[in-house]
């Protein structure tokens, strides 16, 4: 990046109708790749609420996979569809792709430390011009595995700090398979309060709540359990191959491939020893 830019950023150029556009393609193109979008239940109604906020909402989500801004993108425009939102991009990647500028995005140069200083900047007059403003921020800084620690760039933090009438919601996103040959998308909620407004408070408040809601995702996930998850997009029962799948159900016979969950006899049985097994440990005692 070049010596003048220093500082400096990129401004967004918002068009609503590009942003429902790119939405509609962004949705063919996740139907495209992958099995199903899901979103946690027991947090879903954490981010619909937000929706209905007047205040502005500052969203931290983790940052796993290059999908992460299409995902979020999806989030907002089923979650938070009336409120204005902006999100920072790397801003050499921005002059490459500068029709992302009408999705509200704008372009910073996260390695240099008056960025901070500029983005705030730019934030402070965003969520003063907007109507329910809202900013999405990815504050890991880079692509994690979900199983790292989490660890975050102060910028999340320091805009929370300068901003306490702000609601602050995580999203946590794992990208995983289960019974399809394609991967899935999985998403969790989760609300951030700190008890101090301060950047460091803030940074610690972020840093365990994410871990937290990325770390409660993963049980979710693991469990294999659709009941547990809304589908946003997808997420009928896999298929093996379109012609087998029709002529099994020719034959009155399901196509899917559904997962077995342990029954609650089957996962005790797991737990006790059966009797036979008992006597022979008393014989091998004795």
């Amino acid at each position: 990046m070049s010596g003048e830019r220093r500082g400096k950023l990129i401004p967004a150029d918002p068009s609503p109708r590009v942003r429902r556009g790119f939405a509609w393609y962004s949705r063919r193109l996740v139907r495209k790749s992958f099995y199903a979008l899901r979103i946690a239940r027991e947090t879903e109604s954490l981010a619909r609420d937000l929706n209905r906020d007047r205040a502005p909402v500052l969203i931290a989500m983790s940052h796993a996979s290059w999908w992460d801004p299409i995902i979020g993108l999806l989030l907002h425009e089923a979650y938070l569809p009336d409120r204005n939102a902006c999100a920072p991009m790397d801003a050499e990647q921005l002059e490459r792709f500068r029709f992302m500028r009408k999705l509200g995005i704008f372009g910073i140069n996260p390695d240099d430390p008056a960025s901070l200083d500029a983005m705030q900047s730019y934030v402070d007059q965003w969520f003063h011009a907007n109507d329910r403003p809202a900013i999405w921020i990815t504050p890991q800084g880079r692509f994690t595995d979900v199983r790292e620690p989490i660890r975050l760039r102060p910028g999340a933090a320091a805009l929370a700090a300068s901003h306490p009438e702000a609601k602050v919601l995580t999203v946590a996103a794992e990208y995983t398979f289960w019974q399809d040959q394609k991967p899935e998308i999985f998403v969790r909620f989760a609300r951030c309060e700190s008890e101090r407004d301060t950047t460091p408070g803030w940074h610690r408040a972020l840093t365990e709540t994410m871990q937290e809601c990325q770390s409660r995702l993963a049980e979710l996930v693991m469990q294999r359990d659709p009941r547990q998850f809304t589908s946003l997009i997808g997420g009928e029962t896999a298929r093996i191959n379109p012609i087998y799948d029709w002529w099994l159900r020719l034959r009155g016979k399901s196509g899917g491939i559904e997962a077995r969950r342990p029954t609650h006899a089957a996962s005790t049985s797991e737990k006790r020893p059966s009797s036979r097994l008992r006597e022979r440990e008393k014989e091998s005692i004795s």
